[in-house]
């Protein structure tokens, strides 16, 4: 009984956990440029840029310190 709720409480929690939506954030540089991405952007300790996803579906780097701040965007 208990692995027959397990088997159907599975699907479910897939299916609620792929539906999420990652968000889009703001990165806003010291000289004033503004960049929109997708989800949250990363920061590569090793290179000292932050890794980000485009809305163009493209990786882009920056570096960390020319960013001023970086904000979560309301959907």
């Amino acid at each position: 009984m208990l692995i027959t709720r397990l088997l159907c409480f599975l699907p479910l929690l897939c299916l609620m956990s792929s539906c999420q939506s990652t968000g889009s954030y703001k990165i806003t540089l010291k000289d004033g440029r503004e960049y929109l991405c997708k989800g949250s952007p990363d920061f590569v300790g090793k290179t000292g840029y932050y890794r980000y996803r485009t809305f163009q579906n493209r990786d882009a780097m920056l570096r960390a310190d020319e960013v001023l701040m970086i904000e979560e965007q309301a959907n």
